[in-house]
C-alpha cells in the first residue's frame, strides 16, 4: 500500500509553569512528542530539512490556553485510530498540557483564527477607582469609540500610536475576573500586553496567568 499524506490536526491545552514557554520552544515540545510517539513526520527539503509543523495562533510567553491547535504535515500507508494517536502523543508530553482532539484532514488545508477570549484571573475585587475606570473602558468598547494606545514596533525600535477598537468586541468583568473577546484579521489583532495596558492590570493583580479561554477558527 503506497503512503498517503495527511495534514494531522492537534487540539491542546497548555497551562502552569508551560505557560511561559515560547513559541519556538512549544514547537520543538511538539516535535520531540511526535517522534518519540512515533509519528512519520514530513521534513521540508533543501540543505536544513525541518518537520512541517505549524501552530497557527501562537501565544504570547506567559499566556496559557484551554484549546489551541498545532498542525502538522505526516505520512501514513495505513493512519492509526485518532484516539490511539492521542494517546500515543500524549503519553511524550509533561503533565500541564494536554492533547483534547486528535484528526486527519487534507495535506493542503489551513486554519485562521478569527477571534480569541482572554481571561483574567484577579487576586482581589478591583476597588473603587478601578471598578470606575474598568466601566469607562467596557463604554468604550459597547460604544465602539476609538481606543488609542502605545503600540512598540520592535522592527522599527520605536512607539506608535494605535487604536485597539477594530479588534475588540466585549469586555466583561466581575469581583474576580475580566474577560476581553477579540477580533482577529489579516491585519492583525491586539496583543495580551495591550489589553492588559489599557485596564491598567498590573501582573501582581493576577492569581494566575493569563488565560486564552476559546478562539474560533476558520479554514481553507
Amino acid at each position: 500500500m503506497l503512503d498517503e499524506t495527511f495534514k494531522l490536526i492537534v487540539d491542546f491545552s497548555i497551562q502552569g509553569d508551560l505557560a511561559y514557554l515560547s513559541h519556538q520552544e512549544t514547537l520543538t515540545l511538539f516535535q520531540r512528542a511526535l517522534i518519540r510517539a512515533s509519528v512519520p513526520l514530513v521534513f521540508s527539503g533543501g540543505f536544513n530539512p525541518h518537520p512541517c509543523l505549524s501552530i497557527p495562533f501562537p501565544r504570547s510567553v506567559g499566556t496559557q490556553s484551554i484549546r489551541d491547535r498545532m498542525c502538522a504535515v505526516v505520512r501514513f500507508s495505513q493512519p492509526p485510530s485518532a484516539e490511539y494517536l492521542r494517546d500515543s502523543i500524549q503519553r511524550q508530553l509533561p503533565a500541564d498540557c494536554g492533547i483534547l482532539d486528535v484528526q486527519y484532514t487534507d495535506r493542503k488545508r489551513s486554519f485562521y483564527p478569527e477571534s480569541v477570549r482572554y481571561r483574567f484571573c484577579l487576586e482581589s475585587c478591583p476597588d473603587g477607582q478601578w471598578r470606575e475606570h474598568l466601566l469607562r473602558c467596557k463604554r468604550q468598547v459597547d460604544e465602539k469609540s476609538g481606543i488609542e494606545i502605545r503600540r512598540y514596533w520592535a522592527k522599527k525600535r520605536r512607539y506608535k500610536q494605535f487604536d485597539m477598537a477594530p479588534y475588540l468586541s466585549e469586555i466583561t468583568f466581575s469581583d474576580d475576573r475580566i474577560e476581553a473577546f477579540c477580533r482577529i484579521s489579516p491585519s492583525g489583532t491586539v496583543r495580551v500586553d495591550e489589553i492588559m495596558q489599557w485596564l491598567t492590570i498590573e501582573p501582581g493583580q493576577l492569581r494566575e496567568p493569563v488565560c486564552r479561554t476559546e478562539i474560533s477558527w476558520r479554514q481553507n
